[in-house]
């Protein structure tokens, strides 16, 4: 059994994957290599000496995301695949949209097809906006004040729907307010 882990090549794919490694759990990484390179992939394999499987993939890409489920044996995925700047949604705003919904839809429906229900998702502190007060705590207020905020509460809230419709899924959300 294998730890998909979406964006894998990116800044939190890559420490995750670290981790992963250094604690024996067999990984399959799937990156687009759109905001990351594959040197950060092979600095992986220099940093734990542990090899594992790579695709360059879009997760928008249904069908080249279904081969990775067809040929590797996934029982959990790790997303942190999407676009991420703050500055950048506001001048293209449909982009980050489909990107980072579209891309999570197609990404559970594929999970479904191949009954995989296990999840940790990445979302951000973005989504709470600007706090009403501090600290901030996990039932504070949702209002996010840029695109990429708002596709990552619509995910949020979309993957609380999964939950919610068949409890037999197990999604964890995770928060950021900065990663480094």
């Amino acid at each position: 059994m294998s730890i998909l882990i979406t964006g894998g090549a990116g800044y939190i794919g890559t420490h995750t994957c670290v981790e992963l490694l250094s604690s024996n759990y067999d990984i399959v990484v799937v990156d687009n290599l759109c905001k990351s390179k594959p040197e950060a992939l092979n600095r992986l394999k220099e940093i734990t000496g542990k090899g594992f499987t790579f695709y360059e993939v879009d997760i928008l890409e249904r069908e080249a995301l279904e081969k990775v489920f067809i040929e590797n044996d996934i029982e959990v995925v790790i997303h942190f695949a999407g676009l991420k700047s703050v500055c950048e949604s506001a001048e293209l705003p449909l982009s980050y949209y489909h990107n980072n919904i579209i891309g999570t839809i197609i990404l559970c429906e594929v999970m479904l097809k191949y009954n995989v229900k296990k999840m940790v998702f990445s979302s951000s502190a973005a989504v709470y906006g600007i706090p009403q007060k501090l600290p901030i705590s996990e039932d504070s207020v949702l209002i996010p004040k840029n695109p990429y905020g708002r596709t990552k509460l619509v995910i949020e809230e979309m993957l609380r729907d999964i939950c919610a419709s068949d409890n037999s899924w197990s999604i964890t959300i995770l928060l950021y307010f900065n990663p480094i």
